[in-house]
């Protein structure tokens, strides 16, 4: 895969950034559940949703990134 990549350097540092915007973002909505508690439960279903695949996509972040630097 590292061949296809043209500027590894940038690649990394946009994953890296998209990883800290999943972050975030999950700390946001974590904030905005327990700060407003009676709003959220009219979403909790779309918020259950997206804290899952945003947490997936941080477990795949450092589960497929430490594979790739063990080569």
């Amino acid at each position: 895969m590292t061949e296809t990549i043209v500027d590894k350097a940038k690649y990394q540092s946009n994953r890296r950034y998209m990883c800290w915007v999943a972050l975030a973002l999950m700390a946001i909505s974590t904030i905005a559940t327990i700060a407003y508690p009676e709003r959220m439960a009219e979403a909790d279903t779309i918020i259950s949703a997206q804290y899952l695949a945003l947490s997936a996509l941080v477990s795949a972040y450092f589960l497929l990134g430490s594979k790739q630097g063990a080569k």
